[in-house]
């Protein structure tokens, strides 16, 4: 009994890491767009996503990688299928345009931050001079006078 359920568990363990690693439809539908209502495959209910999604899973049963998959729906409806923009050509636009405009947020910040602070130290008026000798003179009368 004991060994029977020994195998069972050892038979398991072989099984869940190839089961864990097998692709997945939705795996692939996350990389793509539906071509007719332009959302993620995996969310899409279109009449277009169910047959891309089955070209998927047809794919999938034969054996093909994720890669593979992706590369032929691109050439069956175009590079406007992929979720994401490519990384090459005019689509790294696409990829670089964000960062650099957050670069440049940045730097405007503390260029601002620096133009602020030294207005500010220049508008701040500088210390009044010290009362002559008849202001004194007249201050202590009017001191003695209250108090």
């Amino acid at each position: 009994m004991r060994r029977a359920a020994a195998i069972l568990a050892l038979l398991l363990l072989a099984v869940v890491p190839a089961t864990a690693g097998a692709l997945t439809v939705n795996e692939v539908a996350r990389e793509v767009r539906c071509p007719t209502c332009n959302t993620p495959l995996d969310v899409s209910s279109s009449p277009a996503a169910a047959d891309m999604k089955q070209y998927i899973a047809e794919r999938i049963d034969r054996g093909w990688d994720k890669q593979r998959i992706i590369d032929g729906l691109v050439a069956e409806f175009g590079e406007g299928v992929l979720a994401t923009p490519a990384k090459s050509g005019f689509d790294l636009v696409a990829w670089l345009v964000p960062g650099l405009a957050v670069l440049a947020g940045i730097v405007a910040i503390g260029i601002l931050a620096w133009t602020w602070s030294r207005r500010r130290a220049a508008a701040t008026p500088a210390a009044p001079p010290p009362p002559t000798a008849e202001e004194a003179r007249r201050l202590d009368d009017e001191l003695r006078r209250l108090g």
